[in-house]
């Protein structure tokens, strides 16, 4: 016999996790580029950078057929290892529904789960505040019981005075699951955005690394001789103050100096996988600086890029960025709807993720 429910869930960081109550190991590799499990939790990843999703559990006693596939874009399948055999669904740093159940209510042991997804590219990295991405999670038992519990470890040490082999397991996990953030570590991948691939009949949709942006050209508007760069949907960081020269950063925020006082300058926006050697040519200044972003969203405040919205410029996620500030023909201050100087901007990742 089957039960199921369904809630709004927030998430963070592009992250739905399932884990038990408390602290938890961290999943840090997603080869299929949905959802992932080690012993003791998993994770699975939406589209959206920040806002809610829509998930269904459905506990079931036996893997669902092929049949129940039909109508979602994507379907990979896992396997759950539970030590307390309370494993839940969240959003990344955010509470456990009530409106879910418990994943594992067979107690600890071995679950398959099968996670179905749809709309994930509708928005990717972006902020949703009503659901427009749906998630089908189903779980099973696979090897669950008394029997299972001790292979597990789970209460034989306990039982025997002995310290506890689910207690250390977890441990390790957490020691092995931690992100390695390397200087110039690049994320989910070697530019961190994920393609859907087509697949042959009969397989399941993979995913795979995908290049960097196409260079962005347009405007931005420049207010009190200052052009903004954050994030729209958070007031996450006080301004800097005015830089002497082209830029200032604080965390989760840029603002770079023009000389015209208010008005449209040009910006043009460039993507590198590493520092870039030498300053590009024409372009009359350059200034180099690193910033933070903890939401991974940053963006230009009032750019227009032919009708499309403004790119995210850390579109890999949270961590540290390098950032070089080209300017040309800087000069005048005078109040126009055109363009009268420009700016080009090279951005590069230094080392990503949250810790």
């Amino acid at each position: 016999m089957s039960t199921t429910a369904r809630a709004d869930v927030h998430v963070s960081y592009h992250q739905i996790q399932v884990r038990e109550e408390g602290d938890a190991p961290v999943v840090d590799s997603v080869p299929n580029g949905l959802t992932a499990s080690i012993p003791g939790a998993a994770v699975i990843l939406t589209g959206i950078h920040t806002g809610v999703v829509d998930v269904t559990v459905r506990l079931a006693d036996a893997p669902p057929d092929a049949a129940a596939a039909e109508g979602w874009d994507e379907v990979e399948e896992v396997e759950l290892i539970s030590f307390e055999g309370g494993m839940r669904l969240a959003g990344l740093l955010g509470d456990l529904p009530e409106e879910l159940p418990v994943l594992t209510p067979h107690g600890p042991g071995r679950y398959g789960m099968r996670v179905h997804a749809r709309g994930r590219d509708i928005d990717y990295d972006g902020v949703a505040r009503v659901p427009f991405e749906f998630y089908l999670v189903t779980v099973w038992p696979i090897d669950v019981g008394p029997e299972a519990r001790r292979r597990l470890g789970v209460g034989v040490a306990e039982e025997l005075g002995l310290p506890g082999k689910s207690g250390d397991l977890r441990e390790r996990v957490r020691q092995q699951g931690l992100p390695t953030q390397e200087p110039g570590r690049v994320a989910r991948g070697e530019w961190g955005s994920v393609a859907r691939v087509a697949p042959e009949p009969g397989r399941v949709a993979r995913a795979r690394p995908v290049p960097p942006p196409t260079p962005v050209r347009g405007t931005a508007l420049a207010s009190e001789h200052g052009l903004r760069i954050g994030n729209p949907y958070q007031e996450t960081a006080a301004a800097p103050e005015l830089p002497g020269g082209l830029v200032a950063a604080v965390p989760d925020l840029l603002v770079i100096r023009t000389l015209k006082r208010q008005g449209r300058v040009g910006v043009h926006v460039r993507w590198d996988p590493v520092a870039p050697r030498l300053p590009v040519s024409r372009w009359e200044q350059v200034e180099e600086i690193e910033f933070v972003t903890t939401t991974g969203i940053m963006q230009i405040e009032g750019m227009h890029t032919d009708g499309e919205r403004p790119p995210n410029l850390t579109f890999q996620g949270a961590g540290r960025y390098g950032l070089q500030v080209h300017g040309r023909a800087r000069r005048g201050e005078r109040l126009s709807n055109r363009p009268g100087e420009s700016y080009l901007l090279v951005i590069w990742p230094v080392a990503l993720g949250s810790s």
